[in-house]
């Protein structure tokens, strides 16, 4: 009679994965909301080393944060700015943009034309210009507070506390991961924009700074990133000019995500190729577009949640690549 109750284990499993699909359909279901703020969280959290650099420095703390603070709402606003002109002049160029051939892959590439046109709001600049607004406010409001909530939390779990710095960890592998992304997206969208250019495609850096963006969803943000361009280098050059500008982002793939990536890491991204791919579409369903860009911090940090529960343990095991584990019996063999 005294004995306590205890679930069986594999109910326990049924109730893990009962929790995380309710979690998800809640987020689904908020995720006009919940999208911006994850959003401004991580843009926050990757400018946050900036702010630190600049004290480093010699810079006070009121000087560095007041440095960041302007640095961040005059590329905010200009990136802004920049987007709602130039979408302005794509909406009347679109009508142009009609590949004239008689071959039958012509009209494909027309429908692709008009599907993009007829679902893609590129004209709606009220909505882009208040999502922006939002975001750029939020991320300059949490730079400023993120010195001080670190301190706080520091102070209500201590700085021994294994919880805290494991989320202290997470979020600095998070931070690495994301300014490595950025320095290979830069590659992208520099070499993009000046091929664009040297073609005489339209909206050159329109298209950079898209690749820019969509580098950062793993294998099919560059092949988003190339429809543009090659249906434009179709419809001005020909199927001969939109197989060359196919070419030329295979190219600038392979350069960036075989060569340079990897120096930049020396390690993958710890998750499966089948589990980033599938997460992409989970987060973008979750969040919208926004669970397509931070979709993989996101399943990172799942995955490291999982990791610290037994009865969530194996779930991690099965979503990470194992090559972690595969480091450390390599070192283990070496001692």
């Amino acid at each position: 009679m005294n004995d306590e109750f205890k679930i069986p284990s594999f109910l326990q499993q049924i109730l893990v994965i009962a929790v995380i699909f309710v979690a998800l359909l809640g987020m689904k279901y908020s995720s006009v909301i919940l999208g911006p703020i994850f959003l401004s969280i991580f843009i926050s959290i990757i400018i946050y080393p900036f702010l630190m650099w600049l004290k480093k420095k010699g810079l006070s703390y009121n000087l560095s944060v007041l440095v960041t603070l302007v640095g961040t709402l005059a590329l905010g606003a200009a990136i802004m700015g920049f987007l709602v002109y130039t979408l302005a002049q794509l909406v009347k160029a679109l009508p142009t943009f009609t590949i004239n051939s008689s071959g039958f892959l012509a009209q494909y590439g027309n429908q692709i034309i008009t599907f993009i046109v007829d679902n893609i709001p590129v004209s709606d600049s009220a909505g882009l210009i208040a999502i922006g607004t939002f975001l750029l406010f939020s991320v300059i409001f949490l730079v400023y507070e993120l010195p001080q909530i670190k301190t706080r939390l520091e102070k209500g779990f201590g700085t021994d506390s294994p919880t805290l710095n494991k989320t202290f960890a997470l979020i600095r592998d998070t931070i690495d991961y994301f300014i490595i992304r950025a320095k290979v997206n830069f590659f992208y969208g520099i070499s993009v924009s000046v091929i664009l250019f040297v073609f005489d495609i339209n909206f050159a850096v329109l298209w950079g700074l898209l690749t820019f963006f969509l580098g950062f969803i793993p294998y099919i943000g560059i092949i988003i990133a190339a429809i543009p361009p090659v249906l434009i280098a179709w419809s001005k050059f020909g199927i001969q000019g939109a197989i060359i500008m196919g070419l030329f982002f295979i190219i600038i793939n392979t350069i960036a995500e075989s060569i340079i990536f990897p120096r930049l890491t020396g390690k993958g991204l710890q998750m499966s190729v089948y589990v980033v791919f599938v997460s992409l579409f989970v987060w973008g369903w979750v969040l919208g577009p926004t669970g397509f860009l931070i979709g993989v911090p996101l399943t990172l940090i799942v995955i490291k949640y999982l990791e610290n529960y037994d009865e969530t343990r194996w779930l991690a095991s099965i979503m990470s690549s194992g090559e972690e584990e595969d480091e450390n019996n390599k070192k283990n063999d070496h001692k």
